[in-house]
């Protein structure tokens, strides 16, 4: 049987999606983002399942400074799952302080403000539901999944607490080899990043490549390179039609100074433009 890894413990929401997708394997959870690639790298797990991104807190930029460091590693494709965030705790009592995940207590802080109660940040939301369940500390409790709550056996204090009733996680489907998994016909999602050389419009340049292959970003932000202080690298998600997945990706190598594209798969949501421009006939 397959093994699919996850950060975290059972009954994280990475760990429900790893269900979700791979319904027959087994999962194992690990502490960080970081030792989750180490597992798919070194063929431990066949498959990660990490989020990279959320509808209110933003992108989780560790999975995608990771993806730019192991170059062995592959995103293979994407899942897009609703967030139901609980508050959960031991007692009757009313909770004071709440123990998540900081993107979880992201998710919940207008409410969490709102009814005055503490944010306390712990590596992962079902394991902030397993150490309430352990410590039974009186005022503390926890945000996660209902699952999570069951799973450890916690009263459900309120349900639904998120900043919007449309959260929701994007995750990656990470694996050891290349390989694309883009339909020819279709939609693709890449994913990339990529650094510019340091003069004016280098930037502008890249840009006007996806305009040019017809390509609509989905996503783009930067984060500090390492060791180079106030220089930039760039992580684009774009949606393309699979006919000019070969162009964009040349036509970008010739653009910008460094690229390296994560994976290139079929999209889960694909763009209304994208559907449009497939139904007119036009590329």
């Amino acid at each position: 049987m397959s093994l699919v890894g996850f950060q975290g413990v059972a009954g994280a929401y990475s760990d429900e999606a790893a269900h979700h997708l791979f319904p027959e394997a087994e999962t194992l959870g690990f502490p960080t983002f970081s030792e989750v690639f180490d597992a798919v790298a070194s063929e431990v797990v066949t498959a990660g399942v990490l989020p990279v991104e959320n509808t209110v807190a933003g992108v989780v930029q560790e999975v995608s400074d990771l993806l730019w460091t192991h170059e062995t590693v592959h995103a293979v494709g994407e899942h897009v799952s609703p967030i139901r965030h609980v508050l959960m705790t031991t007692s009757d009592g009313p909770v004071r302080r709440a123990l998540s995940h900081p993107q979880a207590l992201a998710q919940c802080a207008e409410w969490l403000e709102a009814n005055g109660i503490e944010s306390v940040a712990f590596y992962d939301t079902a394991g902030a539901a397993a150490e309430i369940a352990r410590s039974g500390q009186e005022g503390d409790g926890a945000i996660a999944s209902r699952a999570a709550a069951e799973r450890y056996g916690l009263r459900v204090v309120v349900t639904d607490i998120a900043n919007s009733d449309t959260n929701r996680t994007r995750f990656l489907i990470l694996k050891s080899e290349p390989g694309v998994r883009g339909d020819p016909a279709g939609p693709n999602k890449i994913v990339l990043g990529f650094t510019t050389d340091h003069r004016p419009g280098a930037l502008a340049e890249v840009m006007g490549v996806f305009t040019a292959c017809s390509a609509n970003l989905t996503r783009l932000d930067s984060r500090p390179v390492p060791h180079q202080p106030f220089r930039y690298r760039f992580y684009a998600d774009c949606e393309v039609d699979g006919t000019r997945v070969a162009g964009l990706v040349s036509s970008l190598k010739a653009a910008a100074k460094e690229i390296r594209v994560f994976g290139c798969f079929e999209s889960s949501e694909p763009s209304l433009t994208l559907w449009q421009d497939k139904a007119s006939g036009s590329h």
